[in-house]
């Protein structure tokens, strides 16, 4: 097979085409090698990668030890910088889409090692359009299910078959589009103008690509989707502030300013009655989160989305019924069993639940309040012989100031006044 350099490889098995990876990645330890060899290195690896990847990098195992090899190798080690502004430039200007999949992952995998690496501005707004265009590509709904949304070797879901099916090219391409959109939202800090790129029609297009995707197995593709939004959510939300304090008028209310700047809520509230899968699985996604720092993360960027959604007029009754009592019981168990390093995690889902009480439909509907006033009041309850955080203990002392809960209270206490008598 010739790869992108015109260099013809006789790859006949696996054990082959390691070797091959390997030889390349070699460098002779006698001369010292030029950046122009280097450089060809790089490049070559790179090419043997993408000519072979769908017959011996079809697992997410396979794709991440060729990534590892490649960061291991002497290339990364002492020229980083080069390396991955040439991977950067060769994602940009190489056509070939089995390249660009090569690149996409080598740049996912650098940045999972160099915490600083997504936060470049000047790296990563170029690659932008190039990665939403793979993004909005059309693929066939009934190919797409025939791997059930895995992009073999870019999620790490357990729903690829691995029965010979070729995952196509453009839905690899699609499902990492979207991790490296996320990975570059969850930690830059976009301006407005930044922001203008992800206009409506591509947030309609995500919203869409939520709903289509439901029913596939692996839930892998569609939580990265709805993962991108909540990260764009919160670019548009800390965008507006900056901006509001610009603005000559600084009458606007925090409600009215989300509301009219925030290009993520506009469209969800324009498509409410299209889109509720993608508030289904917001739930379920916080349902499911684990200790890792990445779902903690995630846990913050989706509460502040329900927290809008809470708080804006026409919002606050987008879920079901049986939805919002699913996420008391999320909210019940993640403020009992959060530990002290967590901290801004238990303010923020304070922070939601004063509004899931008193403006969602469970202001009418009394869903285990005996159980949310016990934890709340064990928040703050030892504050006699431990500290207790001061917001901590304001934001529950809101939550014990909703009508529900000042009703409640003065029940337990005339309860209890009697039990004493």
């Amino acid at each position: 097979m010739e790869d992108d350099l015109g260099i013809v490889y006789l790859v006949e098995n696996a054990q082959q085409f390691w070797s091959e990876l390997e030889d390349i990645l070699a460098i002779p330890k006698d001369d010292i090698p030029t950046l122009e060899q280097l450089d060809l290195t790089l490049k070559r690896s790179l090419s043997l990668c993408a000519a072979y990847h769908e017959q011996y990098l079809q697992s997410p195992f396979q794709l991440e030890h060729a990534c590892n090899m490649l960061l291991d190798s002497e290339l990364f080690a002492f020229h980083s910088e080069r390396m991955s502004d040439i991977v950067t430039s060769e994602a940009q200007s190489n056509t070939n889409p089995h390249f660009q999949f090569i690149c996409f992952h080598v740049l996912l995998s650098f940045g999972r090692r160099r915490s600083d690496f997504f936060r470049s501005h000047r790296r990563w707004q170029p690659l932008i359009p190039l990665l939403m265009d793979h993004i909005l590509v059309e693929i066939d709904p009934d190919v797409e299910d025939t791997y059930f949304g895995n992009s073999a070797g870019v999620g790490s879901g357990s729903g690829f078959s691995g029965a010979n099916v070729p995952v196509p090219i453009e839905a690899k391409l699609r499902s990492l589009g979207v991790r490296l959109l996320y990975e570059m939202c969850r930690v830059q800090k976009l301006s407005i103008q930044d922001l203008r790129i992800f206009d409506d029609a591509f947030l309609d297009y995500l919203f869409d690509l939520v709903e289509q995707t439901r029913h596939m197995q692996d839930d892998t593709f569609n939580y990265s989707v709805i993962k991108l939004v909540v990260a764009l959510n919160e670019q548009f939300m800390v965008a507006s502030i900056g901006n509001e304090g610009n603005n000559s008028n600084r009458h606007h209310t925090p409600t009215s300013t989300s509301e009219a700047d925030n290009r993520v809520l506009r469209v969800l509230m324009r498509r409410l009655g299209s889109t509720q899968t993608f508030g289904e699985n917001m739930i379920f996604m916080l349902n499911r989160a684990q200790r890792t720092p990445e779902d903690m993360c995630m846990q913050l960027l989706v509460l502040k989305l329900l927290y809008l959604l809470f708080t804006n007029k026409g919002t606050e009754e987008y879920f079901y019924t049986n939805d919002l009592c699913v996420l008391v019981d999320v909210f019940l168990r993640e403020l009992a069993d959060l530990d002290d390093d967590s901290e801004s995690l238990r303010h923020t889902y304070l922070r939601v639940l004063h509004p899931l009480l008193t403006k969602t439909q469970l202001r009418t509907v009394p869903y285990k309040r005996p159980q949310i006033l016990y934890m709340l009041e064990s928040l703050i309850r030892t504050s006699n012989v431990r500290d207790v955080n001061p917001t901590t203990k304001r934001l529950v002392e809101r939550c014990l100031g909703g009508e529900w809960c000042v009703g409640l209270v003065r029940q337990k206490q005339i309860k209890e006044a009697q039990g004493m008598n």
